[in-house]
């Protein structure tokens, strides 16, 4: 394998520029990563299939300047390794940054068989941005979005041997109305390396003419019910007949849940007493088998309720299965060295799952970014609450308060819409964030009428909004005229009481903090962001320039969190101001962050997951009194 250069630019650069890094910075998991064993896992764990084929590995590449794109490739710069974007390390293209003047090609070949009442799916689990999507010469997809999944259907084009497969995309990183997230043309403070290309796994599907397309599962745990609807397409004029679930039972294996489902139609299903809960600390799933037709599918749900609910103090809290809940999250950035926003494996992911519960914490807030599927299925299995940030647009804070605020909108909301389809059937989310303070938030408008559409279009969860910043449906507001923060110019007032406030929680953000906003007559009262200590560590760092010229920094600086005592004696200073916040009424708390990002050093672990700064089982105890506090200031003595 070709070694590496880190990339990072200064502004939109010449096709040949390169990072002023020397070595790129592996994770252990990054470092076994090859063509052959990269990213092999049935990619859609909530919904298996049998009949597929992985698409992973090696491609060949090309990149060109729009303006010479007259054609499909007719040169090839190199192998690319699949998934990972062109800019990471793990691609081995060496550092090449994509520039919004210019095409990059993915192509290879695939062997194909066709035949009379099958259908062929091509999946690709994100291209960031636009993927056009050929099969010869043939046009098959077009797909603007960086987050999310698209298929496209090329039974009609599918030749018997050997196609060529090719995906041109084209990706703006900034100036642009997209879903970018943190991506940007210049790493700097909380902005990391930009990520183009196709980053999740690409795969073939052979499905029957009539097939089983997705499903949605609503659980009611108080009447011990479970509602699935599911979706079926067809290559015929219409969807006749009904299917069959069969759901594992607990109680009596041998004996499995078994009920009729019409396509399109919700399906109730009681299950066996005792019903087993989901939780972070006893994840029980339930497994079921969908048949309709030829066609069979596999997938899982699980047990539990999330919502705000008054205390015996009638204070606004949140309640797990109808039991008062502390959320002990950490802000959870998804980025990797090697990999950028691909993991490098799922061994990787589930690393930093369990040492965030290794730690104590029973949440996560996934900040800004779309983690593929398998990284959820994790968090269930493992037993992690998610509290899920759509990613965001432009960075401006005070955008919200001008006339282009409302560009990109269509695209924000159907982006919006298809992140909450895709994860609905995830039950370790039981949060949506669709504003991070100020960054690519619609007016107050469009701001309640993207908050109210989620609240309505998912009802079992809760809606966050906005995290931090303009809170226009009567929380913290920050001034219009700046981005620092003014607590003189802060406002606290309610829509009246005939009026909708489309939010279950009023967030503010604090570094260090912690602090809290005023116990709400309407919301939970939640931290979104707070802490970020910092701690550099010598020879895990992934800005190696000389010590004088490092960027690399944390939230309040790092003159009392220098030495690994201080830091963790600072960490529990933290925390016993969060338990007396806990005591009056905070309902969650979310500390930044799980890992070190690029130049930001304020993680719990290194940016290459090679050292945890912080004793786990002090973290634990410490996070754990915050926890105990919490719940006995709600005074439900029934509960403890």
């Amino acid at each position: 394998m070709k070694s590496f250069r880190m990339c990072v630019t200064t502004a939109i650069v010449s096709a040949t520029a390169f990072a002023v890094f020397a070595e790129p910075m592996m994770t252990p998991w990054g470092e076994k990563v090859t063509s052959e064993n990269a990213w092999r896992g049935y990619p859609r764990p909530q919904m298996v299939r049998a009949g597929w084929t992985c698409l992973n590995g090696e491609w060949d590449y090309a990149i060109d300047a729009i303006t010479n794109a007259l054609s499909l490739p007719g040169k090839v710069d190199g192998k690319i390794r699949v998934p990972f974007a062109l800019e990471s390390p793990l691609s081995g293209c060496g550092g090449r940054l994509l520039a919004p003047d210019e095409y990059l090609w993915y192509t290879r070949e695939v062997e194909l068989d066709p035949k009379p009442g099958e259908r062929l799916l091509l999946h690709f689990g994100a291209v960031d941005y636009r993927a056009i999507v050929y099969l010869g010469h043939d046009e098959v997809a077009v797909h603007d979005g960086g987050n999310l999944p698209f298929t496209a259907d090329i039974t009609p084009y599918a030749k018997k041997g050997v196609n060529r497969l090719s995906v041109l995309v084209w990706d703006p990183t900034e100036d642009f109305v997209q879903a970018r997230g943190k991506q940007a043309f210049k790493t700097h403070a909380c902005f990391y390396t930009r990520s183009s290309g196709i980053i999740q796994t690409v795969w073939l599907e052979t499905v029957p003419e009539t097939y089983i397309a997705d499903y949605c599962v609503t659980t009611d745990i108080d009447k011990g019910e479970v509602t699935i609807e599911l979706k079926v397409e067809s290559g015929k004029c219409s969807v006749e007949g009904s299917g069959a679930i069969e759901i594992e039972n607990p109680v009596d294996p041998a004996n499995p849940v078994q009920k009729a489902f019409t396509p399109g139609i919700p399906c109730t299903i009681r299950l066996p007493a005792p019903v087993a809960l989901w939780s972070p600390e006893n994840p029980n799933l339930y497994s079921f088998t969908a048949r309709y037709g030829a066609d069979e599918i596999k997938g899982y749900f699980g047990m539990r309720k999330f919502e705000k609910r008054k205390d015996e103090k009638g204070v606004w809290r949140f309640f797990l299965n109808n039991r008062p809940y502390y959320v002990m999250a950490t802000l959870d950035q998804g980025w990797w060295p090697d990999g950028l926003l691909t993991p490098p494996s799922e061994e990787a992911m589930a690393f930093d799952i369990q040492t965030l519960k290794d730690c104590g914490f029973n949440a996560m807030r996934k900040h800004i970014k779309v983690e593929p599927l398998r990284y959820y299925a994790l968090c269930d299995r493992m037993g992690l609450l998610v509290l899920q940030d759509m990613p965001c647009t432009s960075f401006d804070p005070q955008a919200t308060y001008k006339a282009e605020s409302v560009k990109g909108y269509g695209l924000f909301r159907e982006e919006l819409k298809g992140m909450v389809d895709l994860l609905r059937k995830v039950p370790s989310i039981v949060m949506w964030i669709p504003y991070n303070e100020g960054w690519g938030q619609h007016d107050p408008l469009l701001t309640h009428t993207t908050l109210d559409f989620v609240k309505r279009y998912d009802p079992t969860r809760l809606v966050d909004g906005p995290s931090g910043w303009n809170d226009f449906e009567g929380g913290e507001r920050r001034n219009p005229k700046g981005y620092r923060v003014e607590p003189r110019l802060w406002k606290t007032a309610h829509r009246p009481e005939s009026e909708c406030e489309a939010s279950d929680i009023v967030d503010l953000h604090r570094y260090r903090g912690p602090v809290m906003p005023e116990v709400n007559s309407r919301r939970v009262s939640f931290l979104g962001e707070f802490g970020g200590l910092g701690h550099p560590v010598d020879g895990h760092l992934w800005d190696t320039s000389p010590k004088d010229a490092r960027g690399n920094w944390g939230y309040g600086g790092v003159e009392d969190t220098k030495t690994r005592e201080g830091l963790e004696k600072t960490y529990l200073e933290l925390m016993d101001k969060l338990g007396q916040l806990a005591e009056q009424g905070l309902g969650g708390s979310v500390y930044t962050q799980t890992t070190d990002v690029e130049i930001e050093v304020n993680g719990l672990l290194t940016y290459d997951r090679k050292v945890l700064k912080y004793n786990p089982e002090v973290l634990r105890k410490a996070h754990a009194e915050v926890i105990r506090r919490a719940l006995d200031a709600t005074r439900t003595s029934a509960f403890r």
